[in-house]
């Protein structure tokens, strides 16, 4: 059976605010030397999946500046490979309201394919997952549409787009939609699975009628009305979530744990990027480093704890840095402080200067700011 995939690069902006002002959240840094659009894109790659449609909504500069021509990941082919589908690239003059909107601008990619079915997918979920196994259980469930979901956490505080009750862990007793889920509950991944030609036709007519919502519209109405048989695939790894500032702060850290990095990072199922070389980090005589995950190409001077560091960042004589996200090219100058801060690409914080943020309300610098 033949697949192709749907990512969707530019969903819940506005959740992660000053991180996603000049970027999409596909192209968001995260664990060091990653974007997140390299996870879902290596998943599928990982699952022989080489027909890949990325739709770009708007800020995708440094998007298409990461991919390049997609040879990291096997993707620059003469037949299949990654496509993006650009804004408006269906005509219309209007910015995309909803999925089914910039599906519809999909529509070519769609119809040129002879995939039997399409993956859709956001960017803001991190996980290692085998998609040959969802289209499996799929197409043994014999539903129109599968939705991969996880059990919800305890302590979730932040609204899922779709939430499902399940009795059985595969059949889906009720949907709702924007609110935390409970414990018992599962959480949509904003990962699914359908026919290509059920998704072509549903496109169209949902559009045709002006609906834009995917999950609303399409999903939970079907769903309700019966018109849609919907299957959940139940999804027990570790699944890291950035949909909010907080989330994406705590999961970065939460990246220092070797358990964690053997469960997203695992040796049969490798996580690709964008090859750039850096000479090793550089440690001088006085740093000191503690519980803290580096890249290559740093020059460390000073003292940095419990925080992750990207390439090329440096660390300047008798500054001090803790429990802090600092991003590619950012400099701290000696004798600054940083303590609970996300740091920008190409940032730099002056000489003396003390940056603080709280734990649950991290300190932002934007990209490229001097402070």
């Amino acid at each position: 059976m033949k697949t192709a995939a749907i990512i969707f690069s530019g969903i819940y902006n506005d959740g992660l605010d000053y991180l996603t002002r000049n970027r999409t959240v596909a192209s968001l840094p995260f664990a060091g030397r990653y974007r997140q659009i390299d996870f879902i894109l290596s998943d599928m790659v990982n699952s022989g999946i080489y027909d890949i449609g990325v739709i770009t909504k708007y800020n995708y500069q440094s998007l298409i500046n990461h991919l390049g021509s997609c040879q990291d990941w096997d993707l620059n082919r003469k037949r299949g490979g990654l496509m993006l589908i650009p804004p408006f690239a269906s005509g219309d003059s209007g910015g995309y309201r909803g999925k089914i909107e910039e599906l519809r601008a999909a529509l070519p990619f769609l119809e040129q394919k002879n995939a039997d079915y399409v993956i859709l997918s956001d960017t803001d979920t991190i996980c290692s997952i085998d998609f040959r196994k969802v289209i499996d259980a799929h197409t043994e469930s014999g539903r129109d549409m599968t939705v991969v979901a996880a059990p919800a956490a305890e302590n979730e505080t932040t609204a899922s787009e779709l939430v499902i009750d399940s009795a059985d862990g595969c059949t889906p007793d009720g949907i709702y939609l924007n609110y935390a889920a409970r414990k018992g509950q599962y959480s949509a991944l904003g990962m699914y699975v359908i026919r290509r030609d059920a998704l072509i036709e549903a496109v169209t007519a949902l559009s045709a009628k002006g609906f834009y919502h995917l999950e609303r519209d399409f999903i939970q109405q079907g769903f309700n009305r019966g018109t849609l048989t919907i299957g959940m695939y139940r999804f027990d790894s570790l699944v890291l979530k950035n949909r909010t500032i907080l989330e994406y702060y705590g999961n970065s850290l939460m990246m220092k744990d070797e358990n964690v990095r053997n469960a997203i990072f695992r040796p049969e199922a490798p996580v690709y990027t964008t090859v750039r070389d850096e000479v090793p980090t550089f440690y001088g005589a006085d740093s000191s480093v503690s519980d803290c995950l580096l890249a290559d190409g740093c020059r460390i001077e000073g003292k940095v704890e419990n925080s992750v560091l990207f390439r090329g960042v440096v660390i300047g004589k008798n500054a001090v840095v803790r429990n802090s996200i600092i991003m590619a090219g950012s400099v701290i100058h000696d004798g600054a402080v940083v303590e609970n801060a996300i740091i920008d690409k190409e940032a730099q914080v002056s000489g003396l200067r003390r940056i603080t943020g709280a734990p649950m309300s991290p300190m932002i610098i934007r990209k490229g700011e001097v402070v």
